[in-house]
Parts: structure tokens; C-alpha cells; sequence
């Protein structure tokens, strides 16, 4: 992300500072974990300026998220009348929805006994203007009903969009044990090691998916002809989803801080390329820890998530079998420090006097700290919890 103290946005909220954010319509308090500016190189999306990574209270780590300061507020007297008179509306709503059966709301009973009552025959001295007999206004009364029918399930629809929000299906996606040790390495690698990843990658996660998807459709073939268009038809599908997931959140997400400059500088290099044609197997693994927290935003039913859950698990199995061929430990290339004094890069190394994270300067001679390189937390979070 880009350096706070080089932007021209203040923020306005600080590390590990209690807030409430948006989320939907309500607010809930959160916790802000990290505080940074972006620049127009930090997102893919063109996304700039102030963003918060937070922590809902009372949530799981898997709905942690950037958002931008629009949808923070201070934590605050004021703020939380307001987050009360929010959660107090939305609960009315709900309270008046109440549904009787295939009878509709009880408003609607109530207002479908007070038209009886007064409607012509309880009251068979009433003249009516119009002229209408009373098929004809019992149509018109179910008319209305139908329509006001429909608008209270409209609201019923939103008021319980949150709730179901927070009730979605939890993908499960495990790691083969070995494929957990590839995600470790290449963490050292970057981000202890100072080495970067040669790119363009031989095995590109695009020729991994075509490997893949040419593999299932052998198989496939030599099977019962009658399945085959079907089953390929799935195979399809999930490698395109893995491929679009893998292009839209390489920048966003799937980076260390060590690898955002190496990331502007292939772009620009490869204009005409996909990040899926960029990109190799190490980088698509780091995709897979956060892909059952992307994969909830989405709205599937138990059987559509279990039987993504069997076709991601299968191709994760595939990786593993050709790990030697997809994953090269070798091409990884040290590259320097950044001077903070001066601004002059530095050769890897240690001379005396330096620690691993105070380095000495070639050029002015001067000690520097290293730029502290992050990763993203909830990613190293997610696999951690699942090698415990």
C-alpha cells in the first residue's frame, strides 16, 4: 500500500483505534488494524485514498475488509444513539412484517377486517357513488391487498439482507500439507530473504488451468460419452471463476508489500497480458487461503457450495501432483534496500554493525531502517489457523 506520510489525504482514524462502520445499513463497531493512502498504483480498481482494514466486533476474521473512510465514524456518544436508532428501525420493520400463515402480515388482517366491515354488505344502506357492484370492489380490494402485499415483501427482502448477510455458507477450501509449506517458503522468500520471483513465470496460472482443464476433458473422454458435455460444462466454469478471481485480486490482495513496485513495473511491461498469464502457481495459492472469505459474498445455496468445494479441492490435488513442475525454487532474485536517507538502493548483504532490520548504507553512510514489509494479515491468519 502507499506510504502514508507521502500521500496528500490525512487520515482521519489511526491503528488499532475503536470505530463503527458501515456495513449495509447498520453500523457495527469495529476495530481499525491497519491505516493507510492509496495511490493510484495501489488498487486495480482505481480505488485512492484513505482505506482502513478493520475488525467487526463479535465477527469472524474472515469478514475483515478494507473500506474507505466514507464508512467510518468515531466511536462516539453521538455515533452510537445513532447506530442505536439504526438497529431500532430495522428491528420495527421486522416486528411489523410478522407473517400468519399464507394469510399475509398482520397488517394486512387488520386492514382486510376493517374493509369487510365496512365494505356493502355490513352495511347495505350505503349508496355508492361510483355505481360499482360489489364484484366489482372485491376485485378492486383484491387488487389492492396483492399490491400491498407485495410492497411488504419487498421490505421483508431488504430488512432481512443483513441477516442473511451474516448467515451465508462458509466455503472450506484445505490445503494438501505440502502445497501449506510452498505458501510458507515463498513468504520467507519475499519477505525475509528480499527476493522477488522472476516474471513472466514459466508455468504461468493460465497454462495450469488449460493443463488442468485438458486433463479432466481426457479423463473425461475415456469415460461414459453421456457425462461428458455436462461434467466438462463444470470444469469450464470453475477454471474461468478461479481465472477472473486470480486477475481482479492479484493487485488488491494477493501482493507483499516487497512485490507492489515489481507489480507497476510488469504491468506496464506487459500491457497486453492478463495478470493469470503473468503470474505462477505461488501466487495463485495465496488466492486459494482467501478465496473461502471472497467466495462468501456470494449468494449460493448448500449444494452449489458443496460441489464448488469438491471441484476446488480437486484442483488443488492436481497442483500438488505436478508441485515440482508449477512451483521453482530457484528463480527468485535478491534485489535491494531502499536508502531512507538518501533514496540510493542497496545491494543485499551484511557488513558490521548491521541487524536485520538497520542496515548501513552504501552511499551516504548513514543507518536506515529496512521498509517494514507486510503481509497481508488475514492471509497469513487464514493459513496459520489451518496448519494448527
Amino acid at each position: 500500500m502507499a506510504d502514508t506520510e507521502t500521500t496528500d489525504h490525512k487520515l482521519n482514524f489511526e491503528q488499532n483505534e475503536l470505530v463503527l462502520c458501515f456495513h449495509g445499513p447498520l453500523l457495527y463497531e469495529a476495530k481499525i488494524l491497519k491505516a493507510e493512502n492509496w495511490g493510484p498504483e495501489d488498487s486495480e480498481s482505481g480505488d485512492t485514498g484513505p482505506h482502513y482494514y478493520v475488525h467487526y466486533k463479535g465477527w469472524k476474521k474472515t469478514w475483515d475488509e478494507w473500506v474507505p473512510e466514507e464508512r467510518v465514524v468515531k466511536h462516539n456518544e453521538a455515533n452510537l444513539m445513532r447506530q442505536k436508532q439504526l438497529k431500532d428501525t430495522y428491528s420495527n420493520k421486522k416486528k411489523k412484517t410478522v407473517r400468519i400463515g399464507n394469510k399475509g402480515s398482520i397488517e394486512d388482517q387488520e386492514k382486510s377486517n376493517d374493509v369487510s366491515e365496512s365494505s356493502p354488505s355490513h352495511q347495505g344502506d350505503v349508496d355508492i357513488e361510483d355505481n360499482k357492484n360489489e364484484a366489482e370492489l372485491q376485485e378492486d380490494q383484491l387488487q389492492k391487498e396483492n399490491h400491498e402485499r407485495g410492497k411488504k415483501r419487498k421490505k421483508i427482502n431488504d430488512d432481512e439482507e443483513e441477516e442473511e448477510f451474516m448467515n451465508r455458507l462458509e466455503i472450506k477450501i484445505p490445503l494438501p500439507e505440502s502445497l501449506k509449506v510452498k505458501l510458507i517458503d515463498d513468504w520467507e522468500n519475499v519477505t525475509r530473504n528480499n527476493a522477488l520471483l522472476k516474471l513472466p513465470r514459466k508455468y504461468t496460472v493460465a497454462d495450469i488451468l488449460n493443463e488442468y482443464l485438458e486433463f479432466k476433458h481426457n479423463l473425461i473422454a475415456s469415460t461414459a460419452n453421456n457425462q461428458k458435455s455436462d461434467k466438462d460444462d463444470i470444469h469450464s466454469e470453475v477454471v474461468q471463476g478461479i481465472k477472473i478471481y486470480f486477475d481482479k485480486t492479484l493487485g488488491n490482495i494477493l501482493l507483499y508489500a516487497d512485490e507492489r513496485q515489481q507489480y507497476v513495473n510488469i504491468r506496464k511491461q506487459f500491457l497486453d497480458k492478463e495478470n493469470s498469464e503473468i503470474y505462477g502457481a505461488e501466487h495463485l495459492l495465496r488466492l486459494f487461503v482467501e478465496l473461502p472469505r471472497l467466495l462468501a459474498h456470494t449468494t449460493m445455496d448448500q449444494a452449489a457450495t458443496e460441489t464448488l468445494e469438491e471441484h476446488l479441492i480437486d484442483f488443488l490435488k492436481f497442483i500438488q501432483k505436478n508441485e515440482d513442475q508449477y512451483f521453482a525454487e530457484t528463480e527468485y532474485e535478491r534485489h535491494g534496500w531502499v536508502c531512507a536517507n538518501c533514496k540510493t538502493s542497496n545491494t543485499p548483504g551484511w557488513r558490521a554493525g548491521e541487524t536485520p532490520d538497520k542496515k548501513l548504507c552504501n552511499a551516504c553512510g548513514l543507518y536506515f531502517s529496512k521498509y517494514k514489509s507486510h503481509r497481508p494479515e488475514h492471509l497469513w491468519n487464514n493459513l496459520r489457523n489451518k496448519s494448527a
